[in-house]
């Protein structure tokens, strides 16, 4: 992925959590609402192959309207794959459980097609339950 593409992925990236935040009630300011492409290039940088904008620089951190101490920090951690943790326990991809990539929990997650999922969940017998399912 090329500079410009990858710029403009970070500012819709950006874009799109600003209106989350503002949507749920904390303080989003209009202009961090209603930047522009060039004014995230201008603050951040133009060259994410050199480092300028980062991952980190999305960090943020907001506070909510009505009650200034319920604050919510939004990061994004470097994603590594589970695929490895399979190849140890010698699974196979036919030997995977399923899951759509439309189903709205893979939706919103940002699952990819082809991606492994480790989904965990409370059980009544064991404590938890460990499962994993690859996107289709």
């Amino acid at each position: 992925m090329d500079d410009e593409e990858e710029t403009y992925r970070l500012w819709k990236i950006r874009k799109t959590i600003m209106q989350l935040c503002h949507d749920r009630g904390y303080l989003v300011t209009q202009d961090e609402l209603d930047q522009t492409l060039e004014e995230f290039k201008a603050q951040f940088g133009d060259k994410p192959s050199e480092g300028r904008p980062r991952r980190t620089d999305l960090t943020v951190l907001v506070a909510h309207n009505d009650d200034p101490t319920d604050q919510m920090f939004v990061f994004f951690p470097v994603q590594r794959g589970l695929f490895p943790d399979l190849l140890l326990s010698k699974l196979r991809e036919n030997q995977l459980p399923r899951i759509q990539a439309g189903d709205p929990v893979a939706r919103y997650f940002g699952i990819k097609r082809g991606q492994v999922v480790k989904i965990i969940r409370p059980s009544e017998t064991a404590g938890r339950y460990i499962t994993y399912r690859l996107v289709q």
